[in-house]
């Protein structure tokens, strides 16, 4: 006979299984609190749903909310349609939950998020990324409201979503500044475009502020279609078009300079790298000690021109080629080539520097130091002429963002050797004429010194 203490175990086996279930079933209601809420989508998801599934259980977290049902269909269009979202995306199902946070403005602020992303998400420009996606970097760490791809370029960007107004920003302007400024450098570490969208009228301070350094600042943006009622209020769908025009003249922009660096890179590497090999072998080779200091110089000249000229080779590649990876990738080919860029043009102080050096001990003529200088100058200017030219040309007759990239490069190259071989034809005209008087004039003298005919 099976004891009293046995029994009681064996049915605590047998109900506990069934309570935990139940518990799992446990139905939302408009007085479920957000932890509440997140526990049942936890153990949801334990069951490893279907995107299907996924879907329906964000609906259920808004049809049970204060919203209800009607709220479903009026706010959300019950995520069908042209308001389908992916709940899959990462980031989605927490913004939906957090919908339902007990803060009244934290619950508003998702809300929103929410609506940018269905926007987002349906437009066929874009992409959704990632929401909230918590970022670590040295001046700060940070939540990305929206992480998109835009897809003619391949690019990506991050909206910040907000709803402060006049009053309110005027207040904490100091505040928001710190924000811009964090956004502005993560712009320039990431190359991603910043977006900072309002929902009321931004203030002119802060609205300077950002777009000096770089920040897409847009303001009104309502998120529903009652746009009309509201005085200079623009659709989301306005808004994205205003990001659409941004990220087109960044990547235009990008190209136009990085091809045009590349073309005059290459001249500059391919026109010192073979000097720098020859003053390099004659600094370790000759004999005559009393040489060195010059040879020295000569040699820190070419090698810093081929330095300046190797980074900028490889700065200008990198930021070309990140247009057609990863956006992780994108990120550190980037932020590497910017630092390689910085690098190039300290190697192009640097040379010039030497060569200042070695005019002044005569071992670079008057002519030969402003040549080089008319030269450099018309080489950089023909590069970057003939990469807005070649690009152009290329947008004209292709279209195509491969073939614009490639007319940019080569339209910098030919005009980085055009400018060069015009410089340097100008120069030996400039000095001959120039030469030619003096003559002249040394003739007349000497002639007139002497009585000669």
């Amino acid at each position: 006979m099976i004891s009293r203490s046995v029994s009681v175990v064996l049915l605590a086996i047998l109900v506990a299984p069934q309570i935990g279930h139940s518990d799992e079933q446990l139905p939302l209601n408009k007085l479920s609190t957000y932890q509440v809420v997140k526990t049942w989508h936890e153990q949801f998801m334990q069951g490893q749903p279907t995107k299907a599934q996924r879907l329906e259980a964000m609906r259920e977290i808004v049809r049970t909310s204060g919203f209800g049902d009607r709220g479903l269909k009026s706010i959300y269009k019950n995520f069908e349609g042209n308001y389908a979202l992916d709940p899959t995306i990462p980031g989605v199902e927490k913004s939906t939950l957090l919908t339902r946070s007990a803060s009244a403005s934290q619950a508003k602020g998702y809300r929103r998020e929410l609506l940018y992303a269905v926007s987002l998400h349906n437009d066929p420009q874009y992409s959704v990324v990632e929401m909230n996606r918590p970022q670590k970097r040295a001046w700060g760490n940070t939540d990305f409201d929206i992480v998109f791809r835009h897809h003619s370029s391949n690019q990506y960007g991050r909206v910040e979503v907000k709803d402060y107004s006049p009053d309110s920003q005027n207040t904490n302007l100091n505040k928001l500044k710190i924000q811009i400024e964090k956004m502005a450098r993560e712009g320039r570490y990431s190359g991603q475009q910043q977006v900072w969208i309002n929902a009321r009228p931004v203030v002119q301070n802060l609205r300077s502020y950002a777009e000096s350094r770089g920040v897409l600042v847009l303001e009104n943006v309502k998120t529903g279609t009652t746009t009309s009622k509201v005085p200079g209020a623009i659709s989301a769908d306005a808004a994205l078009g205003q990001v659409d025009q941004l990220f087109k003249r960044a990547v235009y922009t990008r190209t136009m300079i990085a091809a045009g660096q590349l073309g005059f890179g290459a001249s500059m590497l391919l026109g010192s790298a073979p000097m720098a090999l020859e003053s390099a072998y004659a600094l370790l080779n000759e004999e005559n000690s009393g040489e060195v200091v010059t040879r020295g110089l000569r040699f820190g000249e070419y090698a810093s021109y081929a330095m300046a000229g190797t980074g900028m080779v490889l700065s200008s590649g990198m930021s070309l080629a990140s247009r057609y990876t990863s956006e992780a990738n994108q990120v550190r080919l980037f932020s590497t080539g910017r630092y390689v860029g910085q690098l190039a043009w300290v190697g192009l102080v640097a040379a010039e520097g030497f060569q200042i050096a070695r005019y002044n001990k005569g071992d670079v003529s008057d002519r030969e130091f402003w040549t080089n200088q008319w030269v450099l100058g018309s080489m950089a200017t023909g590069s970057y002429l003939g990469s807005l030219i070649g690009g152009a040309l290329a947008g004209f007759v292709f279209k195509a963002p491969p073939t614009i990239v490639a007319g940019s490069v080569t339209g910098s190259a030919g005009g980085a050797w055009l400018g060069e071989s015009l410089a340097r034809s100008t120069a030996n005209a400039w000095y001959e004429h120039k030469f030619a008087g003096v003559d002249e004039r040394f003739g007349k003298r000497v002639y007139a010194r002497y009585g000669l005919q």
